[in-house]
Formats: C-alpha cells, sequence, structure tokens
C-alpha cells in the first residue's frame, strides 16, 4: 500500500527584498512543475494516498476524493462550513490525514476542525463506495491543524500530532478484545501557542516534539514516560519571541551533526531556520532567516525536490487565512521552493513554482511522487479553490 510521505526539514538564510535573506532562481532552474487543476473546492485540507488499492496516489481533499489517474472527484462525506466567492468563512475540515485506522486494509481519513472543535476519522467502505462514514476520536477545543509523524520512534509516520492548546498524541492501538481505535497521548496539558511538529532535537535518537514556545524531551517510552520541558521561542520576527506557526520541522540545516529547526510565521511575515547552539549539555537557538518578502506560509514541508540527497523546503501563501485581516493578506498567491545547499554556511535558493496565479497553499501541503516517475510532486489547496497539483518534470 502507498500511503503519502510527508517530508523532513531544513532551513537557511540569503538575501534579497525587504531585508529577507533568499536569493532569487536563475531562469533555467531545475526543476520545473506542469500546474494541473484537479477541482474548484474551496477547502483547505488535502492529502495523498492509494485510497483504491489500484497502485496509484490519490488525492483527497474533503468531501471529495479525486481518483487517480485522471483525479476525477468522488464525493465520500458532507462538511460542515461556508466559504463565499470572496474566499471569506471557513470550513470545518483542517485535516486529511490517510492512514488505515481499522486495518482492513484500505487508507481512512482522518480529519479536525477548528469551529468543529474535534477530531474524527472516516471510514473507507472499500468496493462497495457510498459515504464514509464518521467516528468521533474527542471533542479537545480548537484544532488548528494535524499531520502524521513519527512520534513513537519506530520509523513510520503513523501518528497524529493535532496542534490544540494542549500536547498530545494520537495513535492506532488494537485492544486486547481485537478492536482498533485512535488512542490518545497526553504530554502536556500546559496551555501553547499554535504550531506543532516533531524530530530528534538533542540527538539521542528518540523523536522530540515541538510547540513555538516549548520543546519536549521524549522519554525511553513515549506512552508512559514524563516528557521533558525545554524553553524554545520560535515564530516571531523578532528573535527571542514566540508566535503561531505551522508545522515545525527538525533538521541539520548546516551539517554540523546538531540538529535545527525550520519553521514559519504563519500569519506574518518570515520563514526562518534556528541553529541549535550546544554547550556541554545546555541547547540554545540562533534565528536565521529565509524569506520575509511574502507573508502567511501556514503550511511548511521539506522534501528532496532535486534530488540531490539533501532537504528544500515547499510552502505556499494562505488564502484568506482570517479573512483578509493578516498583514499581506490581500498580496497576490504564491507556491514557492527553497533549494537548499548545506554546509557551514548554507544558502537557500528561491523557485517560483506559482505566483499571481490565484493558487497558493492552505493547512497541508502534501509532497509524493504522483505519477509515479520517480520525482516528488506538490499538491496544494485552499480557500481560493482546489486541489492544483505540480507536476515535477525532473524525471
Amino acid at each position: 500500500m502507498r500511503i503519502l510521505v510527508v517530508a523532513v526539514c531544513m532551513f537557511v538564510g540569503l538575501l534579497g527584498g525587504r531585508g529577507t535573506v533568499w536569493a532569487e532562481s536563475p531562469a533555467q532552474a531545475v526543476p520545473a512543475f506542469r500546474m494541473h487543476r484537479v477541482g474548484t473546492y474551496r477547502g483547505e485540507a488535502c492529502g495523498v494516498g492509494d485510497f483504491n488499492n489500484d497502485g496509484r496516489l490519490d488525492i483527497v481533499g474533503l468531501p471529495y476524493l479525486y481518483v487517480a489517474p485522471e483525479f476525477n472527484p468522488v464525493r465520500i462525506c458532507e462538511v460542515q462550513g461556508e466559504v463565499d466567492e470572496e474566499g471569506k468563512g471557513y470550513r470545518d475540515d483542517f485535516m486529511n490525514a490517510p492512514l488505515d485506522v481499522d486495518g482492513d486494509g484500505w487508507l481512512d481519513v482522518v480529519t479536525c476542525s477548528w469551529f468543529g472543535k474535534k477530531a474524527e476519522w472516516l471510514r473507507n467502505p472499500g468496493g462497495t463506495g457510498g459515504s464514509w462514514p464518521r467516528t468521533l476520536i474527542e471533542e479537545n477545543g480548537n484544532y488548528e491543524c494535524g499531520d502524521l509523524w513519527d512520534v513513537d520512534g519506530d520509523g513510520k509516520p503513523l501518528e497524529i500530532l493535532p496542534a490544540v492548546t494542549g500536547t498530545i498524541w494520537y495513535e492506532v492501538r488494537t485492544s486486547p478484545e481485537g478492536k482498533r481505535a485512535m488512542v490518545k497521548h497526553v504530554i502536556s496539558q500546559e496551555a501553547m501557542t499554535w504550531g506543532v511538529g516533531c524530530g530528534d532535537v538533542n540527538g539521542d535518537g528518540r523523536p522530540d516534539v515541538l510547540r513555538p514556545e516549548a520543546w519536549f524531551e521524549a522519554p525511553a517510552d513515549p506512552r508512559t514516560g514524563e516528557w521533558k520541558k525545554h524553553p524554545l521561542a520560535i515564530g516571531a520576527k523578532q528573535e527571542g519571541k514566540v508566535a503561531h506557526t505551522p508545522q515545525i520541522w527538525v533538521y541539520d540545516v548546516n551539517a554540523d551533526g546538531l540538529a535545527d529547526i525550520v519553521t514559519s510565521c504563519a500569519h506574518g511575515y518570515g520563514i526562518f531556520w534556528y541553529e541549535q547552539i550546544r554547550r556541554e549539555s545546555d541547547i540554545t537557538w540562533k534565528q536565521h532567516l529565509i524569506d520575509d518578502s511574502w507573508s502567511q506560509a501556514h503550511s511548511v514541508t521539506l522534501a528532496d525536490m532535486d534530488d540531490d540527497g539533501d532537504l528544500d523546503l515547499i510552502t505556499g501563501k494562505r488564502f484568506m487565512a482570517h479573512n483578509g485581516h493578516d498583514p499581506g493578506g490581500t498580496e497576490p498567491l504564491g507556491v514557492y521552493w527553497y533549494e537548499l545547499r548545506r554546509g557551514s554556511s548554507p544558502t537557500w535558493t528561491k523557485h517560483v513554482i506559482s505566483f499571481d496565479q490565484g493558487v497558493g497553499s492552505g493547512m497541508t501541503l502534501p509532497v509524493a511522487d504522483l505519477d509515479g516517475d520517480g520525482d516528488l510532486d506538490i499538491v496544494v489547496t485552499g480557500k481560493w479553490g482546489g486541489p492544483v497539483w505540480f507536476e515535477n518534470a525532473l524525471k
């Protein structure tokens, strides 16, 4: 079964407008991307996986499943909420994570919602078709987003990290009676700023969990042990301050053997990487600006877009995140990838995938080999009306 593989992480600084640190890409930038419009639905979450077990990757953007290879839409559920033609309003759907919850061999979809204040999973009925029944995972206040991560350290991104006020994670477990269900684990009940991520910060081989104002050191047993809280301050233009972030990634950007952090300011200007400084057991962070020439990078993914062995950054501008009230909210939409060259003075080269074509990125940004040709493609959606997939022409 082929499941969406959502990237890894990394970042770095360069130079350019508004005090930024990126380099413009050359005209002959490789890879090039071909844009394919799949739908026109004004939602903000999408996912990629083989939902009909035919060996091809499909796109899910509730309430639709877009079936490969033509990506014809099939309505599989209903979604509450409204978004008007200007992109104002919201749907109750901020995550579309492909995961086989019930263990029947068919990928289901895990979703969550801000205004619905709950997380649910939709059961894939397989070849029988029809609506996908919903099952409540829990009601836990506002869900800002959520993604699949490898929280338990088994090398498989099969755990859900939702962005809620506390710090929690979900996994599929089988009861002694043989029934599978989503089980909740609490890392901390302390209220935190929106934004969450996962990765081995201190190099002990265990995936830690990060929030904008803290990182939680994983215990030997992530299910029963105590997660140790460490200070952090990321997401804001001013170093040492905290702001709302999207996904938070852990990656050794400057190749010094220490894990760094990559993220952005979700509702303002700024994409950053944070260099880990280690003095014996003491860990501090130095902020580096990647780009602040555009705002509302509300989804961030790291993946090897140019097949050179390191991870690049993929992101895009969210449309009408706060109905146009964010800084730069009415500026043109765009989707970009930043080519990373690792080293003691790492550089990022900005490549424009789409600009001012009415296409950006919402809450999630799947990167996967959608057409099976050996390179990574990009899928985006948003309240501008999607999904759209960008075919990587590298191979």
